[in-house]
């Protein structure tokens, strides 16, 4: 992966944050930027921490001597857990994600992770990828996820992507299993994080399927019900004081929108998940990092949910899924928006 990705780009002769905020967040340009990159030669105008922490970056980088000690402190700070403080873990419940390829051995889920293939025969099965690294690391990852206790059931599907309507049906295959899995295991999955929608001829069955789960105990949260009530949110750490603010396409969102009829009040009801500035496992070695820029990934947020829904269950098993929802919205509220926190949600029983 590191020679394709360090080939698709160039640097800029001068590396600042600034010019990180001007490329298009869907390039790999911005997706990558300055992971596994030697730069101990360039011009970078970087001056603190929170600039830094704007960038993505991980620990193949090589920083100048001056940035080394920075880059550290940023990456280990965006482990940090925001949404549980009350320290919980999620012990005793089992998570499940759905998504591509990992490296299933990484120190993050050493002795806590079941991995199964899905449609193990593809060609694709076993290209690894590094979304599903995240998504599962900011579920239950030991240093960075929000349940970092939690039994990992972890579902790879074929990265194989091109053909939509098949991919998102291994998607449905994956749901399939796990109530299959719940059926005949004794310890019950109970909470799903999928970072992904479907196609609109698989939204009867991806019904029915939320349906069958719910039968056996078990929620799930993906990119059809989560954003009727949660958003990610950047966060920003200044001298030990943590803010939150949303990034400019969110702001475009809601500029584009607070005109429809209903908008503005579905926008004032949801409920915001601290998602910028994190650091993740990586997928090119056990022990690799990766710290992702301020740009709030929304595929982030869904697992932070379902890990902070993991831990509340450690706490109350017999809590649903549509309370968790309703405390969510009486969360405190930080700079304007209401922030996910599990303390809350348990004061709130």
């Amino acid at each position: 992966m590191k020679d394709f990705l360090l080939t698709t780009f160039e640097l800029p002769a001068c590396v600042t944050a600034e010019y990180y905020d001007s490329v298009d967040m869907f390039t790999r340009e911005s997706i990558w930027q300055l992971c596994y990159r030697d730069l101990s030669k360039h011009d970078i105008k970087i001056a603190s921490e929170e600039e830094l922490s704007e960038l993505c970056f991980n620990t193949d980088t090589i920083f100048p001597e001056r940035l080394r000690g920075m880059a550290e402190r940023v990456l280990q700070d965006g482990k940090t857990n925001h949404l549980n403080t009350c320290g919980l873990t999620g012990k005793g419940v089992k998570v499940a994600v759905i998504d591509r390829a990992i490296c299933r051995d990484h120190v993050e889920f050493d002795g806590r992770l079941e991995y199964i293939k899905v449609a193990p025969d593809h060609p694709e099965i076993d290209h690894l990828d590094f979304h599903g690294m995240a998504c599962a690391g900011f579920l239950s990852g030991a240093t960075c996820g929000v349940a970092p206790e939690s039994e990992l059931v972890y579902f790879a599907i074929p990265n194989a992507t091109l053909d939509r309507e098949a991919y998102f049906g291994y998607q449905l295959e994956a749901l399939k299993m796990i109530i299959e899995y719940n059926q005949t295991h004794a310890s019950r999955i109970r909470v799903v994080s999928l970072s992904a929608g479907y196609e609109k001829s698989q939204w009867e069955r991806r019904n029915e399927l939320e349906k069958q789960l719910a039968e056996t105990g078990c929620t799930l949260i993906d990119a059809v019900n989560f954003p009727r009530n949660f958003r990610g949110i950047d966060q920003i750490t200044n001298h030990g004081k943590t803010s939150f603010v949303l990034n400019k396409f969110q702001i475009e969102d809601y500029e584009r929108n607070k005109h429809r009829e209903g908008f503005p009040e579905y926008f004032a009801s949801l409920c915001f998940v601290p998602s910028g500035r994190r650091t993740s496992p990586g997928t090119e070695t056990n022990t690799e990092y990766i710290h992702w820029s301020k740009a709030v990934s929304e595929s982030w947020t869904i697992p932070q949910v379902a890990g902070a829904y993991a831990c509340c269950l450690q706490a109350d098993p017999t809590l649903q899924f549509e309370e968790y929802i309703k405390r969510s919205k009486k969360c405190q509220k930080q700079d304007g928006h209401t922030i996910l926190d599990v303390k809350t949600i348990l004061e709130l029983a």
